[in-house]
């Protein structure tokens, strides 16, 4: 009988460290410092546990997920790997101080798929950004008009193919954290139908998954009944005042604006979808910022170090404000913003002109303010 039970007793404490899940890696050249596992959970940042690492970069964490989810390990100076968990995984992670983005990890599936996913998004940064400095050199060119227009489809011709993957990544992976993940980094604005569909299927291909639950239900209910409906802003409505606080401290308030352009960016340091389209607001503001126009950065960021990481990485030199709420975001909410990036132009009277200006149409509606059409011969 004694026999059996100490039997029984193993049985259950096997099971218990079976589910437990562990993180551990060695990032060569990396200084000693203190380090957190966190959950990015549906509407918080969770920490989960945290520790030093030591002289060699070596370093483990545990964590005991009741589902996979999505995790950070946060390291000094804004940097991070972003991982996927599942319990019982044992995740292996190896790297340099200085390339942390080319880690490589092993034993947790959801991480590994990730790995690769986020590969292919900073193949299609560097691609972006590559035409980017190809479309300042050809400025000067006499032939500029002709091979700019080769070099923008191009441009086309990338962004299309990389959102096909995604989508196509979101449809078939087997793990529910990255799918969620990679549906999120598609532009809502110009994949409505896609978007959609993924959270009508996705709760019944991951029924285990309170996470995608969760979503699914919010972003159908929200589709259902239009938040703030009736009061959201519209082209040719009032802009809602507001006032807050910028990185600097200053109180920044809208209504003080008045008889300037502003332009009202709301996007985090966690969208991809936002960093993705942030070079091309800085390429607005460099022709522009010097004009009748004012450009405001809201972030949806809960924590101050990322978002202030993010805003020195991308090079976004104008204010920025955040209550640090996430999606509880007075802000937003005045705005009726349920996704994001999503910006608003108004104009000197205080009136909405603008929504959702991406990709191109910144800074051609801008160009369509600032620049006079040139005077016609009578």
């Amino acid at each position: 009988m004694k026999q059996s039970f100490l039997m029984f007793s193993i049985a259950l404490f096997m099971a218990a460290c079976s589910s437990k899940t562990s993180v551990e890696g060695q990032i060569e050249s990396m200084p000693e410092q203190s380090f957190r596992l966190e959950h990015l959970a549906v509407d918080e940042n969770v920490p989960v546990d945290s520790g030093k690492t030591d002289a060699q970069g070596r370093f483990k964490v545990y964590a005991e997920p009741n589902e996979e989810g999505l995790y950070r390990i946060r390291f000094e100076q804004g940097k991070y790997i972003l991982l996927v968990l599942a319990p019982g995984d044992n995740a292996t992670i190896k790297g340099q101080w200085n390339s942390l983005e080319n880690y490589t990890v092993k034993g947790a599936k959801g991480s590994e798929s990730l790995k690769g996913l986020l590969v292919n998004l900073r193949e299609n940064v560097r691609d972006l950004s590559t035409f980017k400095v190809i479309m300042d050199s050809i400025k000067t060119n006499e032939k500029a008009d002709s091979l700019m227009q080769e070099a923008e489809n191009d441009i086309r011709a990338i962004n299309k193919q990389f959102v096909e993957y995604v989508k196509q990544y979101a449809d078939t992976t087997s793990s529910p954290s990255c799918a969620l993940f990679a549906v999120n980094l598609i532009n809502p604005q110009f994949e409505a139908a896609f978007i959609a569909r993924f959270y009508q299927h996705a709760p019944t291909r991951f029924p285990a998954s309170e996470a995608v639950k969760t979503f699914s239900n919010r972003f159908l209910k929200q589709r259902e009944t239009p938040k703030n409906i009736g009061e959201k802003p519209v082209v040719g409505s009032q802009a809602p005042s507001f006032s807050a606080n910028t990185l600097e401290g200053k109180n920044w308030v809208l209504d003080s604006f008045r008889g300037k352009y502003v332009f009202i960016d709301f996007w985090a340091s966690w969208c991809a979808p936002c960093r993705n389209e942030n070079p091309r607001v800085v390429d607005a503001f460099k022709r522009f910022g010097q004009q009748n126009i004012v450009f405001l950065g809201v972030s949806l960021d809960k924590e101050r170090g990322p978002w202030q990481n993010a805003v020195q990485s991308d090079s976004l030199r104008w204010n920025h404000v955040s209550e640090l709420k996430g999606w509880g975001c007075t802000i937003a909410r005045r705005y009726g913003v349920s996704s994001i990036p999503a910006n608003y132009l108004i104009d000197p009277q205080g009136k909405i002109i603008a929504i959702n200006l991406y990709g191109d149409a910144l800074v051609q509606q801008l160009n369509r303010l600032f620049i006079p059409e040139p005077a016609t011969i009578q």
